[in-house]
């Protein structure tokens, strides 16, 4: 018995379509044109690293130098490049203080400002103003929550050279 309808009953691939313009695209890079016009090329490939010999102005080191390197391993101040190493491993570390008092009192006056109001909440008969104060407890709580934090502290702490 044969199929109902002219529609093919075999087993069909979905992805046919798509690796027949991913060989096609394949085919146009190789060659370097499109396939249309024939004299339009194709998108610019990117670049590639080489990896090479070291050339990184720290290291000053080119391959082939050695006898020019020799001679100019001395300083002008004629110190050897050891030598300032070692004199810039003698230099006491830069001290700084960092304070954080700035911030503490901040987050102290909203703690404050945050039992305060809850307080009022507590005695307060008014639903208009327990409403207000509701919004003000929600709007301070926010900012501790915001500010309560390392991460506020380190932003904000003042660093003092010494």
């Amino acid at each position: 018995m044969g199929p109902i309808s002219r529609v093919n009953a075999g087993p069909t691939d979905p992805y046919l379509q798509w690796r027949e313009r991913l060989e096609e695209k394949k085919a146009e890079k190789e060659s370097g044109f499109a396939k249309d016009d024939g004299r339009v090329p194709a998108r610019r490939t990117r670049d590639e690293y080489v990896p090479g010999p070291d050339r990184t102005p720290e290291s000053e080191k080119l391959p082939g130098n050695e006898e020019e390197q020799d001679q100019n391993a001395g300083k002008a101040d004629g110190t050897q490049p050891d030598q300032a190493a070692k004199k810039a491993a003698g230099k006491e570390p830069e001290r700084c203080r960092c304070s954080t008092d700035k911030v503490d009192r901040e987050i102290e006056k909203l703690k404050k400002r945050k039992k305060e109001l809850e307080g009022q909440l507590r005695t307060e008969d008014d639903e208009s103003k327990i409403q207000v104060l509701e919004q003000e407890l929600a709007q301070v709580e926010r900012e501790l929550g915001r500010k309560d934090n390392d991460g506020y502290r380190r932003q904000h702490m003042v660093v003092t050279k010494m």
